[in-house]
């Protein structure tokens, strides 16, 4: 078993497989999910019995598939399927003759900016089924074989087509032509969904399928093998079943539980690299505060000159006024000047 759990947006897709040979000498049924670049998909293919290579034309449609471009509409879908088909016809021309497929493609597609949504396309009996959150099953696809046309004129029970006659007949295959039939459903949480390939659909009843896909995929992917192995098969059996969930939101990181750390670029500290710089910048605070030290003495002279000279003249203009208190009207007869 397979599975894998994939993130879109607000929905996480949980998806589970097994491709079992059963009592065939080879395994023709192919089973494969990939990325799209604007969501995911998956496809069954089973090679048609007793056609020569079968296993290599169900291997060429997925290849073809997955390398089709963008799935993001119905015609896109129809576009891919053509270009499988195109795909094993040409690979036929090498010494295959004859060969060929039937196919179910589910795609999961959410373009930017418009709704999610579910993408289907098959061709010939592989099934693809639906479960909605309240249980109700349904069929999406109808097989592309004269049984399932006698079911649908109201001539058959659902449950007796695999016994029917032309019940392994194919109408459309891929590498023969085959036009698919497409369709489309709303991608919603609790939707659950399953593809199928005949090795499954003719050993078990419809009330069987909806009982084993009540659970998850893993859990539906065991119940299915479990009724497989009660009842037998004659055939390969390839299961797919996936289920929608909200994707739950990214963890937001703590600040405080955060370490911060040099980005991945950042060459690492040298040991010693951090002295020469310390004593560049000790070297540096000392001149700055010389030069603060020899501007605010400088500021002091000038202020002290400037003192001293205002004393000068107070002390001249102090000896002018005492001279006119002694002699107020000058100097006495006789009295020889000062020299």
């Amino acid at each position: 078993m397979t599975t894998t759990t994939v993130r879109r947006g607000a929905l996480a897709i949980e998806a589970a497989a097994f491709s079992d040979t059963g009592p065939r000498p080879e395994n023709q049924d192919v089973v494969r999910w990939w990325e799209t670049p604007d969501g995911w998909a998956v496809a069954v293919a089973d090679g048609m019995g007793g056609q020569r290579s079968g296993r290599l034309a169900a291997e060429v449609a997925v290849d073809a598939l997955a390398q089709a471009g963008p799935l993001r509409s119905l015609d896109d879908l129809r576009r891919a399927v053509r270009a499988a088909d195109a795909a094993v016809r040409q690979r036929a021309q090498e010494g295959h003759e004859g060969m060929g497929c039937a196919l179910g493609l589910l795609v999961f597609a959410a373009p930017p900016g418009d709704v999610p949504r579910w993408l289907g396309a098959h061709v010939g009996d592989v099934r693809i089924l639906s479960r909605a959150p309240d249980g109700t099953l349904r069929l999406e696809t109808r097989d592309h074989t004269p049984a399932f046309a006698r079911w649908e004129a109201g001539e058959l029970a659902f449950d007796a087509i695999p016994d029917a006659p032309g019940a392994n007949r194919l109408q459309r295959a891929v590498g023969h032509g085959g036009e698919p039939d497409v369709f489309w459903l709303p991608a919603r949480p609790g939707w659950r969904f399953a593809l199928l390939s005949d090795g499954v659909t003719k050993a078990l009843r419809w009330d069987e399928l909806a009982v084993a896909l009540a659970g998850p995929p893993t859990a539906a992917l065991d119940a299915l093998r479990r009724k497989l192995t009660e009842r037998g098969t004659d055939d390969n059996a390839t299961a797919v079943v996936l289920e929608v969930h909200p994707a739950a939101p990214e963890p937001t990181p703590n600040p405080e539980d955060t370490v911060p750390h040099p980005p991945p670029w950042a060459p690492a500290p040298r040991r010693g690299a951090a002295l020469p710089l310390m004593a560049a910048l000790l070297a540096l605070l000392v001149a700055l505060a010389a030069a603060a030290l020899a501007w605010q003495s400088g500021r002091r002279e000038a202020a002290l000159r400037r003192e001293i000279e205002a004393l000068r003249l107070r002390v001249d203009s102090l000896r002018d006024r005492l001279s006119r208190v002694e002699e107020p009207f000058g100097p006495s007869p006789g009295t020889p000047p000062a020299p």
